[in-house]
């Protein structure tokens, strides 16, 4: 997949940001396995799985994937997250740099998009 790199690197170069803050930012995302998910709702005890798959839903979907819409959507989720780690002035101008990128983010995606994938599970409370 496409590497959101929100032109970190480009603030980098303008000497706007230290390199050691570049290094030091992670953004919080963990991608379980269905293995990972099996052994945590063991562990919980509270709940049984039922079902458990990896799904592919382009075959669900009708219209390509919107880089922007995609990446408005992770403003949402993560600017909090840019603007408490960089501050409100590079996270608003990072944000904005990516999205005017959209077009060649798209073209990037739709080499991906085929093989995108997401974890099913139907869980039963004991």
């Amino acid at each position: 997949p496409y590497n959101f790199n929100f032109d970190v690197y480009f603030f980098l170069a303008q000497g706007k940001l230290d390199e050691s803050l570049v290094d030091s930012f992670n953004v919080p995302a963990y991608s379980p396995s269905p293995q990972d998910i099996t052994k945590a709702v063991e562990k919980n005890d509270c709940f049984s799985i039922e079902r458990i798959e990896l799904t592919y839903p382009k075959s669900k979907l009708v219209d390509e994937a919107n880089a922007k819409a995609l990446l408005i959507s992770l403003r949402v989720a993560l600017e909090g997250v840019f603007i408490n780690h960089f501050g409100s002035e590079i996270a608003e101008e990072a944000f904005e740099r990516t999205i005017l990128k959209s077009d060649e983010i798209s073209t990037r995606m739709k080499t991906n998009y085929k093989k995108a994938c997401q974890l099913f599970i139907a869980l039963k409370r004991k």
